[in-house]
């Protein structure tokens, strides 16, 4: 099926590579590339009046992220995800959510709360206008945000090994808006709970925030 590209017009020279790469980005991000289909390099080229060499160069990009495979004779799909491998990831990401969130209670400040509460907010206003890989991205940088400020390096990092395969679940599920919505509203309620450090209720809330994706797999 041929897909239709947002004329975005011409890229600056200077960050033609980043803007190539968030450009498709947003394309996986919002389901307009879906998993397991081929990037049509000459296709986003031709749309954003790119040589191929930034395509090329952005989709090398995305696979060391892990968005994105490169087959033999530079030919990359859009990276999938199965259900064990979700499911997997879904009980590492939770017990990693939990250590960041239990440590960033006991550092949090009413700076970096209000910061966070900017992207949670940023994520709702995204949804509601039906951009998807937008509210994807601020939920991304939220959760990575909580663990930044803990202060721990090596969280933050496996935390951030763990994005790419964390957006393609996020596709994989392919929840409602409405249910999307429900979700990102606990982003208000977990960091309430860190605000008052009640560490208990931020557990269990993370268990439905985090493994609500298993009954949509």
């Amino acid at each position: 099926m041929s897909r239709v590209f947002v004329n975005t017009g011409a890229i600056d020279q200077k960050t033609i590579s980043d803007q190539v790469y968030d450009h498709i980005k947003r394309l996986i991000l919002s389901g307009s590339l879906a998993g397991g289909e081929k990037i049509p390099e000459t296709g986003i080229a031709d749309q954003l009046n790119v040589s191929r060499t930034p395509v090329r160069e952005a989709t090398r990009k995305l696979a060391e992220y892990g968005l994105v495979v490169i087959r033999p004779r530079s030919y990359a799909l859009v990276a999938t995800i199965g259900p064990k491998e979700a499911r997997d990831i879904s009980l590492v990401r939770l017990s990693l959510e939990k250590l960041s969130f239990r440590c960033f209670a006991s550092v949090a400040t009413d700076s970096s709360l209000t910061l966070l509460r900017g992207l949670a907010a940023g994520c709702s206003q995204a949804l509601e206008v039906g951009d998807f890989a937008g509210a994807f991205e601020l939920d991304s940088r939220l959760h990575l945000g909580i663990a930044q400020h803990t202060g721990n390096v090596e969280l933050f990092n496996m935390l951030r090994n763990l994005d790419a395969k964390l957006q393609l679940l996020r596709l994989k599920q392919h929840l409602p808006p409405t249910l999307l919505s429900v979700y990102n509203e606990q982003h208000e309620t977990l960091l309430e709970l860190v605000r008052n450090k009640e560490l208990p209720e931020i557990d269990g809330l993370l268990e439905r925030h985090i493994l609500h994706h298993l009954d949509f797999l």
